[in-house]
């Protein structure tokens, strides 16, 4: 089912993303919003990133409904989430997030999409508040902002690794090398027995 209808959908989800990674202590790295579903990268730091996705989407889907005249639910499932290892795998889920509406053609470059966060880390629009733009451009190593934002528009634009985007698109819940999987294992063990 289409989620955002329009500039207006699409302007208020943005709102209610930018409320929730606020209210519930998140930094929000990217994100995408697609005509049926949407993307975000969150380093949980304050609420449970759950309760977090659950008030984004209940704040949406009561809005949507209400502007929409429907009922019922606007999401369907549970959100998809992965633990991502930053040195492996945080560069290819960047590229992967704001590369969605290439990939569905609905436009032929990221730039031309205005609902990802890919115009504002690469500098071309004005960065909202609540996305943090530092992990990601630290990743393309030092140098001044600029500099940091062609390294990570040039690293979109290269070929892609089909086997990390298979891994992205897949079901696993940790995203990362062997040892990084290994070293999650006594937190979710931890968790398990909570």
């Amino acid at each position: 089912m289409q989620i955002f209808t329009d500039d207006t959908d699409y302007r208020r989800f943005v709102y209610f993303l930018g409320d929730t990674v606020e209210a519930c202590s998140l930094e929000c790295l990217n994100y995408c919003l697609m005509p049926n579903h949407y993307h975000v990268t969150l380093l949980p730091t304050g609420c449970n990133l759950s309760e977090s996705i659950r008030r984004l989407n209940s704040l949406y889907a009561q809005w949507w409904n209400r502007r929409h005249g429907r009922v019922g639910h606007v999401f369907q499932g549970r959100f998809k989430d992965q633990t991502v290892d930053r040195e492996s795998y945080l560069l290819a889920l960047s590229r992967y997030v704001v590369t969605n509406p290439v990939r569905a053609q609905l436009v032929r470059a990221p730039h031309e999409w205005p609902w990802s966060s890919y115009s504002a880390t690469v500098g071309s629009a004005s960065c909202p508040a609540f996305l943090n733009l530092t992990p990601t451009l630290a990743l393309f190593g030092e140098g001044d902002t600029s500099a940091l934002q062609v390294r990570f528009r040039d690293y979109v634009h290269d070929s892609v690794d089909e086997r990390i985007t298979d891994r992205i698109r897949s079901n696993e819940r940790v995203l990362g090398s062997r040892t990084f999987k290994l070293s999650l294992r006594p937190a979710v063990e931890e968790a398990a027995t909570a």
